[in-house]
């Protein structure tokens, strides 16, 4: 079986996903510190990474990360809706008019270098 099939998802998903490694930040409302782990992969509807810590699905965190078509990070709230092992999947919560349209901007640039 190659890599492809082993990855390959019955569910077919709301979004196409896009490879993006940079630095993802991770709070969550009990926790005063801030971890710090890499980004996998990003859609319009959320984002996923690897952290050395775990947290139970459905945890409440705010997501900071650095997409290529701002010079800002983006500050999101989001709810872990999986979880194996360090990989978490985050899905963006409320999403303002303006991080929605710089989500959906760094979807779009990075479709075009796949």
């Amino acid at each position: 079986m190659n890599s492809a099939e082993q990855h390959a998802s019955p569910v077919r998903r709301r979004y196409p996903r896009y490879e993006i490694d940079t630095e993802l930040h991770v709070t969550t409302p009990d926790e005063h510190a801030t971890m710090r782990g890499r980004s996998l992969n990003i859609s319009e509807a959320g984002t996923a990474g690897v952290f050395v810590t775990e947290w139970e699905v459905g945890t409440a965190v705010r997501l900071e990360f650095s997409v290529p078509v701002t010079s800002r990070p983006v500050r999101v709230g989001g709810i872990l809706r999986s979880r194996s092992g360090y990989r978490h999947g985050f899905e963006f919560g409320d999403l303002s008019p303006e991080q929605r349209e710089i989500i959906n901007k760094t979807c779009r640039t990075l479709a075009l270098l796949e």
